[in-house]
């Protein structure tokens, strides 16, 4: 009987095994969680030397959240010419292990990482892929592939000279002819205009390379000092290289446009005086109107009024009777300096 009990025993198990083992579920590749690529890898010109940036890769390779990231390992290679290497993937060797842990080179800024790379040599164009890493160590996904040729830079523009207007500057530069170490620049791409205010990061003014050697930044605002410097380009087959900066030169731009001239003066005799009124003046930056008298006889009007009349009405208290006075009106804006208008139309009256 109890050879009878084990056997059933034995044979219930079996069948629970092969149940169990036909719920199994497929076994996930470990390949599968690792980090997805980085996110907005990209790489640019800065000065002497190729500046790459990337994000932190969010996700794993299924799309689910990424919750252990250890690093990146950055890679390179180089290939003569200006272009980089056609047909079968180049030979990629490790740049920079960037460690989250003690991150010894690059520059890593809440979840973006940024590498310099200054080992660099004309005449060649480098090539650059990243992948982010987890706590064993394996990589994940490949970034894209960026390149860029590099070469001697063109030599920085000589100083610009800076000419303030109303709501405007125009900039003007020398020429640039050769390369940094005196070379006659053949594949001059064109410059580009930089500007800032209070020292904030530098601002790109013009989209495409400017193939004049002058430029009117009309985006400015009057009473605001602004910085402007400038920057040649050499094109390497696909690329450009960016000069130095140019000498800086500020500026501060100017309101030099007047306001209209008052119309329609009237003088007339009262007990008080002689009152005046006029249009109000459209002005959209009026500050405010003087008011001038003159006599027969006399060189040159007198300013009646020490302030600025904020309203189109004015009283001459001090007229005297038997005479003949001439009067005008100018409208005056709040730029600094000041600019005031053409004198209105004379109005005469008899005291």
């Amino acid at each position: 009987m109890w050879r009878l009990r084990n056997l059933l025993l034995v044979m219930i198990l079996a069948l629970g095994l092969v149940a169990a083992c036909g719920k199994k579920e497929a076994p996930i590749s470990p390949d599968l969680v690792l980090p997805a690529p980085v996110r907005d890898f990209r790489l640019s010109q800065d000065s002497e030397s190729l500046l790459l940036r990337w994000g932190f890769p969010q996700v794993n390779q299924l799309g689910q959240p990424l919750t252990q990231l250890a690093g990146f390992r950055l890679y390179r290679c180089a290939t003569p010419g200006t272009s980089p290497a056609a047909g079968c993937v180049p030979e990629f060797t490790l740049l920079a292990e960037i460690d989250l842990s003690y991150p010894q080179v690059g520059r890593v800024q809440g979840e973006r990482v940024v590498y310099r790379d200054t080992d660099l040599t004309p005449g060649k164009c480098y090539s650059y892929r990243v992948a982010a890493y987890g706590p064993g160590g394996d990589p994940g996904a490949w970034s894209p592939v960026l390149s860029h040729a590099w070469g001697l830079l063109p030599r920085a523009p000589g100083a610009p000279s800076v000419e303030p207007g109303d709501r405007e500057v125009q900039l003007a530069w020398p020429e640039v002819t050769t390369l940094q170490n005196g070379v006659p620049l053949r594949d001059l791409a064109g410059y580009t205009v930089y500007r800032r205010t209070d020292q904030q990061a530098w601002q790109r003014l013009n989209p495409t390379p400017l193939v004049a050697t002058t430029y009117q930044d009309v985006a400015v605002k009057n009473d605001v000092e602004y910085t402007y410097m400038i920057r040649s380009l050499r094109r390497l087959g696909d690329y450009t290289l960016e000069s130095l900066d140019s000498p800086s030169r500020t500026v501060t731009a100017q309101d030099l446009t007047p306001p209209a001239p008052p119309l329609n003066l009237v003088a007339v005799r009262t007990d008080k005086g002689v009152e005046l009124r006029w249009e109000p003046s459209p002005a959209p930056d009026l500050a405010g109107y003087r008011v001038y008298r003159i006599r027969a006889g006399e060189a040159s009007p007198v300013l009646l009024n020490t302030k600025l009349v904020q309203q189109p009405y004015f009283v001459d208290t001090q007229a005297r009777p038997g005479q003949t006075y001439y009067y005008a009106v100018t409208a005056v804006d709040n730029a600094r300096p000041s600019n005031e208008s053409q004198p209105s139309e004379e109005a005469a009256v008899g005291y």
